[in-house]
Order: structure tokens, then sequence, then C-alpha cells
């Protein structure tokens, strides 16, 4: 039986060479420098460019960004009327009719946190995307779930406030079909002894 194999990896920029910062767990970096962004695999390269965008908070508190991983998806329903169908389903289907499809994005932490809290965070940034903004020089640390970590976690987010609803639940038909992956810096504010966004003031 042979030893595990572990290789170590240089966390310097593929782009211009800076350091980048990083917590213990991380599988998600932003270079500073350069403002490119990667996401980590176990292949050669290693790391692998994704775009990064920044949530603009204009005249609110910021002490820190988070990563979150937006994704770009196309929801399609089954059979049951679109008014049964989970609310975070319903804000990819638009307004009039009876569209049983249709393109969005959910927006998803990258990050551990407390799982109401993490949903809550899914629910809002999906439901209300917010204006994104350019910023210079701002870190984004703490990104331990990567691109199929988020994917299964909306999932669980589309269905984890229908749990209590027996019969919607058991005729909840629907497909998400993911897109391209990219990550997101979402500003946050301490509060007390915890974090909260500083868009809708949800803590973590």
């Amino acid at each position: 039986m042979s030893a595990p194999r572990y290789e170590l990896v240089p966390l310097d920029c593929p782009s211009c060479g800076a350091s980048l910062a990083a917590a213990e767990e991380d599988v998600v970096f932003y270079c500073t420098a350069c403002r490119n962004g990667y996401r980590y695999r176990s292949a050669v390269p290693p790391l692998v460019p994704v775009d990064v965008g920044f949530v603009a908070a204009p005249n609110q508190a910021v002490e820190k960004y988070l990563p979150f991983w937006l994704l770009e998806a196309s929801v399609e329903i089954g059979g049951a009327p679109r008014r049964q169908m989970p609310s975070l389903i319903r804000s990819f289907l638009g307004s009039g009719g009876e569209p049983r499809s249709g393109p969005g994005r959910f927006v998803v932490p990258a990050f551990q946190a407390d799982l109401d809290a993490a949903i809550e965070l899914v629910r809002r940034y999906t439901r209300e995307f917010p204006k994104l903004d350019e910023l210079l020089g701002e870190r984004l640390v703490g990104g331990c779930f990567g691109v199929e970590d988020a994917r299964k976690f909306a999932h669980f987010a589309v269905i984890a406030g229908e749990v209590d609803k027996g019969g919607v639940l058991r005729s909840l038909d629907y497909s998400i079909e993911f897109g391209a992956a990219r990550l997101l810096g979402v500003p946050f504010a301490r509060a007390g002894d915890s974090w909260k966004d500083s868009l809708f003031g949800i803590r973590i």
C-alpha cells in the first residue's frame, strides 16, 4: 500500500507573481496586485482563472469582503403550477403569464456560515441581485467551497424553505442547468461579536 501523495502548490499569482492572500482552507484566491481571481483544482495547472466582481455598497459601512459564487443558471419547472414553486425558482421565471423556464443567477456563499444565515444570503442575493462595482486592491479571503459545492447548495436552498409544505414538496418538479461561474466579493461590516452583510443586514 503506497503512502498518500501530497503536493505543495506555491500561492503566487500565475499572472503577475505576487503572493496570494489566503485563509487556511481556501480554494479560491484573489490577487490584489493585478486584480485576477483563481480557483484551485487538483490538476495541472492547479490555479485556474476565474472572473471576479464586487458588490457596490454606496454609503454603507464596509470592513471586509467575503467571497460568493455567482452561478449563471437556467431553471425549468415541470407540471406543478408556477404559484406552487419555491420563491427562489419563481425569481427565474419573470412576471406575467405562466413561463415554465427562465435564465438567471444564483449567488452562493463560498465560506462557512450558519446554515440558516447561508440560506437567507442565497435567497436575498439571488432574488435581489445587487449592482456590481470595480474595486481596487480589496482582499477576498475565506473561500473554502468550490463551484460544485456551490451548485449543490443552490439546489438545497431551493427546497430548504419547502420542507414544511409536504404536498408542495412531493410535487416539486424542476431542473437547473448551470452555466459559467465567477467570484463575487460581498461587503460585510462588524455587528457586535458577529458580521453582517452591508446590504441586507444578514448576520453570519
